[in-house]
């Protein structure tokens, strides 16, 4: 494990779990976007509804896991307080589905078609990835190497579920 730099902070470090969490969400809509890739055709309003269904899926699965995993942690159960606070954090989930669902409306009413719609969802979704993982890094001590880095390997392994759906 590497040592923390000057640059580490309570702050950062609380900051840098709510910006992964993020996560949660691109990856579900990416998974989403890969199994409609094979061209089945959804309905735009469908699209945008299962998406924010799945990002609310997704937020749930967070907060629930997170909260078992800090009561045992902790070796108790959490306050009403501790589990909103743990709720709160676990919608930052929702940014990539709700961005991804105004996009599908955006997207009708300018008559995209659908598979170009599906493109630009996956790759927004491999940007977002990037982005995340770099931020997650540098936030905690600001060594954009480090953060480059971990971007740089979550687009891989990003990348290589993408291209093992699309050889399969």
């Amino acid at each position: 494990m590497a040592k923390s730099s000057e640059n580490w902070s309570e702050r950062r470090r609380i900051w840098a779990p709510r910006i992964a969490s993020i996560l949660y969400g691109v990856i579900a809509v990416i998974s989403v976007d890969l199994a409609l890739q094979s061209g089945e055709r959804v309905d735009y309003v469908d699209a945008a509804t299962y998406v924010l269904l799945l990002g609310l899926a997704m937020t749930l699965t967070r907060a629930f896991v997170r909260a078992v995993t800090r009561e045992a942690e902790i070796g108790a159960h959490l306050s009403i307080r501790d589990f909103g606070a743990l709720v709160r954090d676990s919608l930052l989930v929702m940014v990539f589905p709700l961005i991804t669902a105004a996009e599908i409306i955006a997207a009708a009413l300018a008559t995209t078609q659908w598979p170009v719609l599906l493109d630009i969802v996956l790759y927004e979704g491999i940007a977002a990835v990037f982005v995340i993982g770099f931020l997650s890094s540098y936030i905690l001590d600001r060594d954009i190497r480090l953060g480059l880095t971990r971007g740089a390997m979550w687009v891989i392994f990003t990348v290589a579920v993408v291209l093992i759906k699309k050889l399969a």
